[in-house]
């Protein structure tokens, strides 16, 4: 879970980073590195949100274990 928290950190620095060089490279006129920029940005927010969706399911499955291991003890 703490390496979970550690890579959502990470993608979050990693989209923050983007957007603002994303922001100084279309100031500069500078439309290639404009191109990468958004590509990571979109790479960035991709893992985001498969790392949010994992995270999710294991939340229900530890929940759905321990209801199960409460609903066994008590019958």
């Amino acid at each position: 879970m703490k390496k979970n928290i550690a890579l959502n950190v990470f993608y979050t620095l990693g989209i923050v980073v983007s957007v603002i060089a994303l922001k100084w490279a279309y100031q500069a006129h500078n439309f290639p590195v404009v191109g990468v920029l958004v590509a990571t940005t979109i790479f960035f927010l991709y893992l985001k949100i498969k790392i949010v969706k994992d995270v999710r399911s294991s939340i229900q499955e530890k929940e759905k274990s321990i209801n199960d291991a409460a609903k066994d003890q008590t019958n």
